[in-house]
């Protein structure tokens, strides 16, 4: 599903879940997980009220018109949409004439996705991505703005391969995994040379980051957000069988408003992308 975020002016974080929630921890320190323990079930409807129907603003603008064409999905494809959400970018594949099945772990979200028109029907399933069963076989299968919120990546993979058709493919958009960790980065200023630089503070080592759902209320519930290296995303995929065909780095379409600092907000922008977009092919 859709992770909510917002392209702050830079100086201030990107995303809701910048510098917030407890320190992240080294996965190792974490207990094993429960099937669905990351679902956003808890969150459904304050998530449903951020993103609606149509998605956020570079939702439309910049994530899904780069997905749809790196995956490029032709009239009758069977396309599976993974953490499909409310079904934003499902629907995006409908219209685009693919038969798509959306599934995700949260109950409330995949009904809510049932209630929101579409022009061609699409088919909503609650399911794991780590287990998907008798589904399949795909042509071609996406994960957008979903996997950094999944816990067991390789078996993700397999799972993904395994209903995935000789020589099909499958594209990933996610939070740039070098610049954009939750608590491990953030936007500084140099005043002297004019410049807004990103400030990292750990990369290398997986983490799973708590992130508050609402900041300020009390007893507010918590979702996981799971930081990997480019070398670690990558593992997984390969490890599943699958090649890298594709990758994009997706920067902001946003501008600053007039004022001091408007210039080297907007180089910033540009130069540090929001998104990393990768294309995998399985072996046929």
């Amino acid at each position: 599903m859709e992770r909510p975020f917002r392209d702050a002016r830079p100086g201030r974080p990107f995303d809701k879940t910048q510098g917030r929630g407890r320190n992240a921890r080294p996965r190792h320190e974490r207990p094993p997980a429960k099937p669905h323990a990351t679902s956003w079930e808890k969150s459904a409807g304050w998530y449903d009220r951020i993103i609606g129907e149509r998605g956020s603003e570079l939702y439309r603008t910049v994530v899904i018109p780069s997905a749809l064409d790196m995956l490029r999905p032709a009239r009758g494809e069977r396309v599976l949409d993974l953490g499909c959400g409310q079904g934003v970018f499902s629907r995006a594949l409908a219209d685009a004439g693919a038969q798509v099945t959306g599934v995700d772990a949260s109950r409330t979200l995949v009904t809510t996705a049932r209630k929101y028109p579409s022009r061609t029907p699409v088919r909503y399933l609650e399911r794991d991505a780590a287990h998907l069963g008798d589904l399949g076989p795909f042509d071609a299968l996406s994960a957008i703005l979903c996997l950094q919120n999944m816990e067991h990546l390789p078996e993700v993979c397999a799972a993904c391969a395994r209903v995935l058709r000789p020589g099909g493919r499958m594209v990933w958009v996610l939070n740039h995994p070098c610049f954009r960790i939750p608590r491990q980065s953030s936007w500084g200023h140099e005043e002297e040379r004019k410049i807004q630089y990103r400030r990292l503070d750990a990369y290398a080592s997986p983490m799973s980051i708590p992130i508050v759902m609402h900041p300020g209320k009390a007893e507010s519930e918590t979702t996981i957000s799971f930081h990997r290296s480019l070398h670690d995303l990558c593992a997984a995929a390969f490890s599943a069988g699958l090649v890298l065909a594709g990758l994009r780095e997706l920067v902001s379409d946003k501008q600053s408003e007039p004022g001091p600092r408007a210039r080297a907000e907007n180089r910033a922008r540009a130069e540090f992308p929001l998104f990393l977009a990768l294309l995998w092919e399985r072996r046929a």
